[in-house]
């Protein structure tokens, strides 16, 4: 339990409009150097001819020697080799 005393009753104080304005004032200063160097870094980038243009690496791209047609000539050599295996061990289906 708190005691009682006479501040107690008192008002709570009231912050000093100054000490107020002035931190306003230095959050305002603050956001108007950081758009500055946003500004500044900006005028780099448009000085440079833009932003540079990712790699494909960087995009996702991946490139390689594989076709439709290459992909459907290794399809066909694989199933050829199974069957002329199969084949090889079951026998041409000749009737004895």
């Amino acid at each position: 339990m708190r005691p009682m005393t006479d501040d107690a009753d008192a008002p709570p104080s009231t912050p000093d409009p100054d000490d107020h304005v002035a931190r306003l004032q230095a959050q305002i200063d603050a956001a108007k150097a950081r758009r500055a160097g946003y500004r500044a870094a900006a005028a780099d980038t448009v000085a440079r001819g833009g932003p540079g243009r990712p790699t494909n690496e960087e995009l996702g791209i991946i490139k390689t020697d594989d076709t439709a047609g290459r992909i459907a000539a290794d399809a066909s050599r694989e199933v050829r080799s199974r069957l002329s295996r199969l084949l090889s061990r079951f026998g041409r289906g000749e009737k004895k």
